[in-house]
C-alpha cells in the first residue's frame, strides 16, 4: 500500500485498436502485474505440488505397511 502512495505519477493504459482506456497510477500498474504474476505462477506450481504431496503420502502408508509387516512375528521362534 505505501509503494503505490508512493508511486502515484498517472500512467495511461491502452490497447492498440481500443486507443487509451484508463489512467491509473503506476504503483496500482505494478502491484497488479506482481499478482498477477504470482497467480500465475501458483497455476502452473500448484499441480506439481499436490502430485508430490500424493506421492509422499503413499509412500508413507506403504512403509508403515512394510514396517508393520516386519515386526509381526510369522511363526514360531526356532528352539
Amino acid at each position: 500500500m505505501i509503494f503505490m502512495l508512493s508511486n502515484r505519477n498517472p500512467v495511461e493504459i491502452s490497447y492498440w485498436p481500443l486507443g487509451p482506456l484508463f489512467r491509473v497510477p503506476v504503483g496500482a500498474v505494478v502491484l497488479v502485474v506482481l499478482g498477477l504474476g504470482f497467480l500465475l505462477g501458483l497455476a502452473f506450481h500448484l499441480p506439481s505440488r499436490l502430485a508430490a504431496g500424493r506421492r509422499a503420502k503413499r509412500a508413507e502408508r506403504r512403509n508403515a505397511e512394510l514396517e508393520a509387516r516386519q515386526s509381526v512375528p510369522t511363526g514360531t521362534p526356532a528352539p
